[in-house]
């Protein structure tokens, strides 16, 4: 072995690039280097002259004074500066455009994913920094003796290389560095994602930790201002949170693996919140990437069915934005299913596989995890009802204990969120598909998760889906007045109620709102008109909401169905309903929206009615009025005024 590579300081600088033992080749782990460029500068540190290599390593990439580094390498201020500048010499010379000062930012972010090995009470200076392979293949270690005579020395070098603190206090330029780093570890990640600058703002994570990082620099620039700098070491620490949101899934699967979280509660669910909006960010961009190459997205369906290996196997032949899109999918673990939502003239590939934390969730705080495994679990369904109404139900139960099971005080709402989103997905419908057939009634899958949840009686959503389920069998699964009033927020009380252990109640109105066309109101809409026109018997209209009546009157009004329109009439007057034709209100039927809140029900002398609104273009805005009649429905008023 060189003499050089005996010497404890320069034993100190490989341990810390991680050249010692597990990479006897020389090469790095992985996870080290996110750049090439950074991977190139390293390898160009490493092959610096050993007198030179330490005092410069010291001084750029850990800001220690030419003092510190002299006293560390035995060797005075003035050697330590001389050998640092020429250590930036000798690397400029490889290649004189490059920006050294940026490139330091990036690669001491590289060095601090370095995993090093844990002291031991016995060798409390050897275990660490002190092992060393000869080229014997016993691999004896050599330098465990000279340690102690180099004691000091390799303490204050290991925490230089171990513990990156920085006692010196921070000044304007090490702020400036700060800023430079952040903005270059984003567009290395704008560039690794192939986002637009307009799309950058839809990576809401990424928005945040630039408020919180400007927040942070602009309180550091204003002490120092002031005159009470400090400490690079606090300066660093405050702003590592936000220097740390940069990594695709893949990345942040790896960091996670390296450094688990068991015993950290809050990091966990950090972790947990950025890699789940982190997924759903990637999503959004590969989706408008499909929306806008729709002829290549329309070539890889056949016979209804999305090709999905034909589509990922021509990615060499795409325009880049495409191209760049479906190789990073490939990369981090997304999936296509093969089926296909056509919207309009558009297709879009249902997504399957998207990445998991899968095992690596152990490495989670242990509640954070079961939450993460409980989420996963559910994936599958969220897409095409895949699970069987067991699993769904079950995992939505411990959804519910976690969310019921939050300690007053905390402020950790995802527990509560997550389990509304999936109620809310597998109870109205939306990215799981639609909750109406044709034919009007529930599709027969929904009906059996339905029935599963209803089944866990005492839980939130067994509470109030058992109606449902009830007045659903009763008419064929076409109707029920508990369905049709039911809402998201009202679950969410649910869950507020039972944690709290008292009723609680919406602080704000729900309004009850249709957005036409929608194929789900549509859909009920018809087969309670062609229900009303079988039978002639209105009292079916019992439970029906507002904006229901008001839909089906509009029906009525643009077919010109006189028996229709004097059904929905409070007075049995067809002419009531046939002005929303004549005055153009049924143009809502093409896209628009009907609303109602139960605050703007007004008595008069003939009982109670209440206003539904109707918008359809940029400013038009029509009231149709309703009456409740003593047989308990709400009909067209006639006395309708505008």
């Amino acid at each position: 072995m060189q003499k050089e590579e005996r010497d404890p300081a320069i034993l100190l600088f490989r341990t810390a690039a991680g050249m010692i033992e597990e990479n006897q080749g020389g090469e790095e782990p992985d996870h080290l280097f996110r750049f090439e460029e950074d991977e190139l500068l390293h390898q160009e540190i490493r092959g610096l002259p050993a007198g030179i290599r330490l005092p410069f390593v010291l001084m750029n990439l850990h800001d220690f004074k030419p003092e510190e580094a002299g006293s560390i390498c035995r060797i005075t201020a003035s050697e330590a500066l001389s050998k640092a500048e020429k250590g930036s010499r000798m690397l400029l010379e490889t290649d004189p455009n490059r920006d050294l000062a940026r490139q330091f930012t990036l690669l001491r972010r590289a060095y601090g994913r370095i995993p090093y090995p844990e002291s031991t009470p016995e060798q409390p200076a050897t275990s660490v920094l002190g092992e060393q392979v000869t080229d014997a293949p016993q691999g004896k270690r050599l330098w465990a003796a000279g340690a102690g005579l180099l004691g000091a020395v390799v303490l204050l070098i290991a925490a230089a290389f171990i513990f990156p603190v920085w006692a010196a206090p921070a000044d304007g330029a090490y702020i400036k560095k700060l800023e430079l780093q952040f903005d270059e570890e984003k567009a290395r990640f704008q560039e690794k994602v192939g986002a637009t600058d307009m799309e950058m703002q839809g990576f809401f994570t990424i928005d945040e930790a630039q408020y919180e990082f400007d927040r942070l620099i602009s309180e550091f620039k204003l002490d120092i201002k002031q005159g009470n700098a400090p400490e690079k070491k606090e300066v660093e620490q405050a702003v590592s949170e936000q220097m740390s949101v940069f990594g695709l899934p893949s990345e942040m699967i790896k960091n996670l693996r390296d450094r688990p979280l068991t015993d950290d509660k809050a990091g966990s669910r950090i972790f947990l919140e950025r890699f789940k909006n982190r997924k759903n960010e990637l999503s959004m961009i590969f989706s408008t990437r499909f929306m806008e190459h729709q002829d290549i997205l329309k070539d890889a369906v056949r016979e209804g069915k999305f090709d999905a290996a034909k589509f990922f196997g021509n990615a060499d032949d795409y325009p880049n934005p495409l191209r760049h899109a479906v190789r990073l999918m490939e990369k981090e673990g997304y999936g296509l299913t093969g089926e296909v939502w056509t919207f309009d003239d558009q297709v879009y590939p249902v997504p399957g596989e998207i990445p998991k934390l899968g095992e690596d969730a152990e490495k989670l705080e242990q509640s954070v995890a079961r939450l993460a495994a409980l989420e996963e679990t559910l994936e599958p369904a969220l897409n095409s009802l895949e699970l069987s109404p067991e699993i769904i139900a079950e995992a939505l139960h411990g959804l519910e204990e976690f969310a019921v099971a939050r300690e007053t005080g905390d402020q950790w709402t995802m527990p509560e969120a997550t389990a509304v989103y999936h109620f809310r997905e597998f109870v109205f419908g939306g990215g799981t598909g639609r909750v109406f057939g044709d034919d009007g009634t529930v599709v027969p899958e929904r009906r059996a998760i339905w029935k599963r949840i209803a089944s866990n009686s005492g839980t939130p959503s067994g509470t109030l889906m058992s109606p449902v389920v009830r007045e659903m069998e009763q008419t064929g699964w076409k109707r029920s007045a508990s369905y049709n009033v039911l809402t998201p927020e009202d679950y969410q009380y649910a869950l507020m109620s039972a944690r709290d252990g008292v009723e609680r109640e919406p602080d704000h109105e729900i309004i009850q709102s249709a957005y036409l066309p929608d194929s789900e109101y549509t859909v009920r809409a018809e087969t309670l008109y062609r229900d009303l026109t079988e039978g002639g018997d209105r009292s079916i209209l019992e439970g029906e909401t507002q904006v229901m009546i008001v839909l089906l009157a509009l029906f009525a009004a643009d077919r010109q169905d006189e028996e229709m329109m004097a059904m929905l009439s409070a007075e049995g007057n067809p002419d009531v309903v046939a002005r929303l034709a004549e005055e153009g209100t049924t143009r809502v039927l093409e896209g628009g929206s009907v609303d109602y809140q139960i605050s703007a029900i007004e008595h008069h002398e003939t009982g109670i009615r209440a206003p539904v609104y109707v918008y359809f273009g940029p400013t038009k805005e029509h009231k149709i009025w309703l009456t409740y009649t003593p047989d308990g429905l709400w009909l067209i008023d006639d006395q309708d005024t505008q």
